[in-house]
């Protein structure tokens, strides 16, 4: 019973330590080269079938939502697993401590002699009985307490495996989301507001390759071991004030008197005049500079670190930039300023024909886009998330905090 014991005692300390790896797949700045010469092979391969009709894309918008809806439930279910984990890790390690001390009461009673010796001590008959009861219940006791010790460890290593089998679902509904909007090819402007067309996409590549090149990175060093970025703790408001005039996920809506509908990977923030400051909403490096893009106009990408994830943090339909690839920024750092109406639109002789009026569309997705994490525009709007301590739409906020 002892070796018993001390058997699921250890395998609890064993499986308290189990911690699921997160594995990071290393790039380097000649694998970033790589998949440069891929994008370009891309363009080549995509010219020939750039367009689409309206139902197409209409066709393809709701394949996208039903993608990025099952996204989000393997991502909520991946939670729960989680938090089921945690749970049962505080039960093991509750039991672990009352086995812990049953089993310094069984060195203490295997002792020679010992349980023979408590029982004989007994003055009176009565006292006989209770104390050869009171032994009986521990041992009853510690025989539950071990089969519910061995029951969480088996709970436990489930949870473990079912935790894998959600991770990979998401993978794969990931992938299909991604696959989704690739298949619209060069036509992205018609399936997000915000889009890159394979020309800016290549040279926002090329751009931030150089950046990497004149730091000093060598073809294969890891790109990570290049690039310092500043860890932060909390997410900033991009702007001082404003109000969610459209949130994030699927919308239909008329511009320019004629209806639409795509997929909003961020939030649009109105209420601002043109020409109002806009903030870093976090400390890190500006990874991309887009400038009069027909359909987001100015933009800027930023990488960060949040609690010691990565994200790339888009603003689009400025009207002013004043960072550049490569700038570090903190939170105090003006990027640019409100755009999306006035003299940027094309009505007006401006370049943004996806906007109505002054707003920031303000994206975050997870990853770094263009570096470390990935390079393709369509992983950028598939792995965009619900930007974090922003209201939801329709309300407004004061403070950037």
């Amino acid at each position: 019973m002892m070796k018993k014991i001390i058997k699921n005692i250890l395998i609890v300390v064993v499986l308290s330590l189990f911690l699921l790896p997160n594995i990071v797949e290393a790039k380097t700045l000649g694998d970033l080269k790589n998949e440069l010469a891929a994008l370009k092979k891309q363009k080549s391969d995509n010219e020939s079938s750039k367009n689409k009709t309206q139902s197409e894309i209409n066709a393809q918008n709701n394949k996208i939502a039903d993608a990025h809806s099952q996204v989000e439930k393997a991502e909520n279910d991946i939670e729960l697993a989680k938090q089921k984990i945690a749970e049962s890790n505080n039960k093991i390690d509750k039991t672990k401590d009352e086995s812990s001390k049953l089993l310094v009461f069984y060195e203490i009673m295997n002792g020679e002699n010992s349980l023979l010796e408590y029982v004989s001590g007994a003055t009176t008959m009565t006292d006989l009985i209770m104390r050869a009861d009171a032994i009986s219940q521990i041992l009853d006791y510690n025989q539950t307490k071990l089969a519910e010790l061995e029951q969480l460890i088996e709970d436990n290593k489930q949870l473990q495996i079912d935790l894998k089998k959600k991770e990979e679902d998401l993978n794969q509904k990931i992938k299909e989301y991604e696959n989704s909007v690739v298949s619209l090819k060069n036509d992205l402007s018609s399936l997000v507001e915000i889009s890159l067309d394979i020309d800016t996409q290549i040279k926002a590549q090329q751009d931030f390759i150089k950046y990497y090149e004149s730091i000093g990175c060598k073809d294969n060093q890891e790109l990570a071991a290049c690039e310092s970025v500043a860890n932060n703790t909390r997410w900033l408001r991009p702007l001082n004030r404003g109000l969610i005039s459209s949130g994030f996920g699927y919308r239909s809506f008329t511009l320019n008197g004629r209806p639409y509908s795509d997929f909003h990977n961020g939030l649009d923030v109105a209420g601002n005049a043109g020409g109002t400051n806009i903030y870093a909403s976090a400390s890190g490096t500006v990874a991309a500079i887009i400038k009069k893009a027909s359909c987001g106009g100015n933009q800027v990408y930023i990488h960060v670190y949040v609690n010691g994830e990565p994200f790339t943090i888009c603003y689009a339909h400025m009207m002013d930039v004043y960072v550049n690839v490569g700038d570090k920024v903190t939170t105090q750092t003006v990027v640019g300023t409100v755009g999306g109406g006035g003299k940027t639109l094309r009505s007006n002789g401006g370049w943004d024909t996806c906007s109505t009026g002054y707003h920031l569309h303000y994206a975050i997705s997870k990853g770094h886009y263009l570096g470390s994490g990935y390079s393709s525009y369509s992983k950028f709007v598939s792995n965009c998330i619900v930007p974090p301590n922003m209201p939801s739409s329709g309300n407004w906020f004061y403070s950037r905090y």
